[in-house]
Parts: C-alpha cells; sequence; structure tokens
C-alpha cells in the first residue's frame, strides 16, 4: 500500500523485487548492469511494469526464476520452511546492488508527470531482511565515491 499512495501524493516511486515469474506486464528494459557477488561479477537485466502510479521494477537473473514455486517444486527462500537455500546470502547481495543501479540506469518515461533516469537524489526503503545489505552498500560503495 505505501508506493502507490505515496504515487498518489505524486512523489516518483520505484519498487524492485526479484524477478520470480513471468510477470505478464512486464516488459524487458534491454538494460543489464554487471555486480560482483562473492568471487564472480553477475550480469543482470530489468523488467518493468507501470501500475498504479509505480514504476515496478524487476531484476531478472536465474538465480531468482530457478526458485519458483511450481517450477522447481520449491519455494522461494528454502526448499522446506524453516530451511534457507544455500546462496541467499549471494541472491539477495545481487537484488540490493542491482536495486541501487536501477535508479541511475532505468530510462523510465511511464508517468504523464516524471520521465527519464531517477538518478542520485533518491530515497531507498529498505523493508525485509533481502534488503539490509542496501545501506552498508550505499556508504561503502556509493558515499564514498561521492554518490
Amino acid at each position: 500500500g505505501l508506493p502507490p499512495a505515496l504515487a498518489a501524493r505524486r512523489h516518483r516511486v520505484m519498487t524492485i523485487s526479484p524477478r520470480y515469474d513471468q510477470y505478464k506486464d512486464a516488459w524487458d528494459t534491454s538494460v543489464a548492469v554487471e555486480v560482483k557477488v562473492g568471487d564472480s561479477i553477475e550480469i543482470v537485466r530489468f523488467f518493468h511494469c507501470y501500475k498504479r502510479g509505480v514504476d515496478r521494477v524487476f531484476v531478472d537473473h536465474p538465480m531468482f526464476l530457478e526458485k519458483v514455486w511450481g517450477k522447481t517444486a520449491s519455494k522461494i527462500y528454502g526448499p522446506k520452511a524453516g530451511l534457507d537455500y544455500l546462496d541467499n546470502e549471494l541472491r539477495f547481495s545481487l537484488l540490493c546492488q542491482a536495486a541501487l543501479e536501477a535508479p541511475k540506469v532505468l530510462n523510465l518515461n511511464s508517468s504523464n508527470y516524471f520521465s527519464g533516469p531517477y538518478g542520485e537524489d533518491v530515497l531507498f526503503i529498505a523493508n525485509d531482511w533481502h534488503t539490509a545489505l542496501i545501506p552498508c552498500y550505499l556508504k561503502s560503495m556509493y558515499q564514498s565515491r561521492g554518490i
């Protein structure tokens, strides 16, 4: 409820989620970024749709799609309740880094009021453990470079 409520007050709002499924309304932006996850460089793509005044962005990477309920007979966070996947730290590090890049690299023109990239003057709301690395990355990887 928060994103549409903020959009109704004429704020430009983007939500960022893993692409766990083939969301029928989301289209491939053809924008890809590289993020360092563990010892490797991973490429993520962004899918986008615009609903209720909100840019809904989905981070596309095989680490997310392969965990979809119904396709792998598994759940999103672990193979069964109370048990995590061994790669959760890597998956959500990838999500956080992609989320920090999205406002800078996506040229979104969905709204009648806003167009283009969000830029650097943004507020991030990290609302669950999956996004807990965002404040750490902001401080260590972005603020240290004056971003």
